[in-house]
């Protein structure tokens, strides 16, 4: 009987499932793991941008202190414009509900890439809470501190600045506080930097052990799969055997000479009395051509039916007819014969064909 791909599809599934499912938890630890050290990549460039803003903040403050310059002040506005925004971001995701479209906007106005702003979100929302990026967020919180201070202090300078000229003490005093802040915000930055080299590593180290856990997982899977699929192969290989030698003995007990072919019409198989039949072995005539081993010719008319095999491997079974035919052996000599064959199916497609031949020779004899 043929199998349907309807049949087929759920036992292909039943082998491959434990596959399917350990190489799918291999790719979702994959692009999980590229995906955490992307956002975290992205943090460090954008505290790199936080660095650059603050310390641009710091100097052109400073300037303006001396100089009392509008551009410099406006360079000043930009500069501490970064840090800022990124504060905005951070207040922005510790609301009880966050608002990720005002963290958005406050990330891209720190200058951090639009690519990046989503899986930043995503890593400040789900691992808040890890050691590494929560010490992070508090050197972060505590240098915004000094940024609001820093804030402050250049508005209060505008403000002082516009009204006139101010005395050299004044803006002493206002260097002094840009220089204190400028100490005091300086090593909070490289605290939050370094908390986000170890953490990245961290992480790094954390995913690689997951990957390499499920590639080993994916392997033992592999092995034990294996073992199983090669144990039944053998079950069935010697349960084959084992039909096969009934198949053979019952065949060599029967009086009726049996042959079968392959699907190409070369000899497969010949029991003991079609080897006598034959005046053959099957040593010898194994993977030969049926039109080698024998011809039919009617005993009437002496037509030879040369489209036998043809027939049967087209699928049309020959039946007994009431009249003998003529078997031509090699040696040439004859022997009548009652033939029936069929084609060998298996799973509905033809794959050779079984000839049984019955010896007249004696009903011959009666007759005469």
């Amino acid at each position: 009987m043929k199998l349907s791909s309807m049949d087929a599809s759920p036992r292909l599934l039943g082998l491959v499932w434990p596959f399917i499912a350990v190489v799918l938890a291999q790719a979702l630890v994959a692009s999980l793991s590229l995906y955490t050290l992307s956002a975290v990549r992205a943090y460090v460039g954008g505290e790199s941008q936080w660095s650059k803003g603050q310390k641009h903040a710091i100097y052109f403050l400073s300037l303006y202190a001396g100089t009392g310059s509008e551009e410099f002040f406006s360079e000043y506005r930009g500069a501490i414009a970064v840090p800022l925004a990124d504060r905005s971001a951070r207040l922005a995701l510790e609301q009880p509900e966050p608002d990720t479209n005002a963290a958005r906007t406050g990330f891209l106005q720190g200058r951090n890439h639009p690519d990046d702003v989503t899986g930043m979100i995503w890593l400040f929302q789900n691992f808040r809470g890890f050691s590494y990026l929560d010490a992070a967020i508090r050197h972060w919180t505590a240098a915004d501190t000094m940024i609001l201070a820093i804030q402050q202090l250049g508005d209060a300078m505008h403000e002082t600045l516009g009204k006139g000229p101010v005395s050299t003490a004044e803006i002493s005093a206002w260097k002094a506080e840009i220089h204190r802040l400028d100490h005091q915000i300086t090593p909070l930055s490289k605290a939050f930097s370094d908390s986000l080299g170890e953490g990245s590593r961290f992480i790094k180290m954390l995913l690689t052990f997951a990957n390499l856990v499920t590639a080993a997982l994916l392997i033992l899977l592999a092995v034990w799969r294996t073992r199983k699929l090669l144990a039944q192969r053998q079950a069935f290989q010697l349960a084959l055997n084992a039909e096969r030698e009934r198949a053979q003995i019952t065949l060599a007990s029967i009086g009726q000479a049996v042959i079968s072919t392959g699907a190409d019409g070369r000899l497969d198989y010949m029991n003991a009395v079609a080897e006598r039949l034959l005046a053959c072995p099957l040593s010898a005539a194994r993977g030969k051509p049926i039109e080698w081993l024998f011809r039919l010719v009617d005993k009437d008319t002496s037509v030879e039916d040369v489209r036998l095999i043809e027939r049967l491997l087209a699928g049309e079974p020959r039946r007994s007819s009431a009249r003998p035919q003529l078997l031509q052996r090699p040696d040439g000599s004859v022997v009548p014969v009652a033939l029936t064959g069929a084609p060998l199916l298996v799973s509905g497609h033809v794959v050779g064909a079984v000839l049984a031949f019955h010896d007249m020779t004696r009903e011959e004899d009666y007759i005469e």
